[in-house]
């Protein structure tokens, strides 16, 4: 592999969603810190790339032209068709021996064993590189990322991982597919736990215990994920005000939970917490659609308030709202 020590560095999104606007901004801030090449990148709507630009960012007008001068290529977009529409320009790009490819975006381990299958028949490198964490999370370079792939080509793209776009960088192993197994767990982990503390916060209000003591509890004894998770719920996150993005949009979490069972069906083992998880976010997408608004991944606990007798919104919304 021959890659320079200071490589240009591309970046491609479908959209520069949140997460992936957080962590471009990041890898740029410190290019441009340490006097290396400026970002390249290219988004599908170029007005949400500005903020980059500002910073010093090169907009390029395709992806093509992404790929021809960069050595080391990101990708963050928001599904499995996405990546493989992206992951087939580069590819139609040309000359891409030796190029790395990290793909950031959450998909299911299948996309990321087929993309690493074509990009390897190009003389080229993919790391399936997902995160977690939410978009401020990124902002503050507090997401993780797990990487799998060639030992190399991850060595490679370190520098620019920890302290940089994420806290830390977790090796998975030389197979990209793992990785993606293992964000997809994690991610039905959140969304487990977001159910369950989602029914536990609704049996404290309507047992009028409050909402507030059990968020004492979850800080106090079971940590600080669950307590974030708790926060979510009962400070409005679930539902963001009408017009504004969520931290983690709605159909991202059908996507991983419904990818976390087919992964589950596929080894012989079924999810159960996953096929209720999966039920009340696809209602949670209808209430989204007749209500002409933006939810997050957490509107699952909208339905579990109203099958409990409540109104979706809870009072932090209400009054928020009004």
């Amino acid at each position: 592999m021959t890659i320079p020590t200071h490589p240009q560095l591309g970046w491609i999104g479908k959209w520069l969603g949140n997460m992936g606007s957080a962590m471009a901004s990041n890898l740029q801030n410190y290019l441009h810190a340490q006097g290396q090449l400026p970002l390249r990148f290219w988004n599908r709507t170029a007005c949400k790339g500005e903020a980059l630009t500002s910073l010093g960012g090169v907009y390029c007008d395709s992806i093509a032209d992404v790929v021809r001068d960069s050595a080391i290529i990101f990708i963050s977009t928001s599904n499995d068709e996405a990546l493989q529409t992206i992951i087939t320009q580069i590819i139609s790009a040309g000359n891409l021996t030796d190029k790395i490819i990290v793909d950031t975006t959450t998909v299911h381990p299948d996309t990321s064993k087929a993309v690493s299958a074509k990009l390897t028949q190009e003389n080229a490198f993919l790391v399936s590189g997902p995160v977690f964490g939410s978009a401020p999370m990124a902002a503050e370079r507090k997401i993780l990322m797990v990487a799998a792939g060639s030992h190399c080509p991850i060595h490679r793209i370190s520098p620019y991982i920890k302290d940089v776009i994420a806290r830390d960088m977790l090796e998975v192993g030389d197979r990209p597919e793992k990785a993606s197994l293992l964000k997809i767990i994690g991610n039905f982990l959140v969304s487990g736990l977001t159910e369950i503390i989602g029914e536990a916060q609704v049996l404290a209000e309507k047992s009028d215990l409050g909402t507030e003591v059990v968020e004492k509890l979850l800080e106090a004894q079971f940590g600080p994920l669950p307590t974030m998770i708790s926060k979510r719920l009962t400070q409005g996150v679930y539902m963001p005000p009408k017009g504004t993005s969520p931290w983690s949009n709605l159909d991202l979490a059908l996507k991983d939970v419904d990818h976390a069972i087919e992964c589950g069906a596929a080894v012989g083992t079924r999810l159960p917490v996953g096929e209720v998880v999966l039920d009340h976010l696809k209602r949670a997408k209808v209430f989204s659609q007749e209500q002409d608004r933006q939810m997050d991944s957490a509107a699952s606990y909208g339905i579990i308030r109203c099958d409990a007798g409540l109104e979706f919104e809870n009072e932090f919304v209400k009054k928020r709202d009004a």
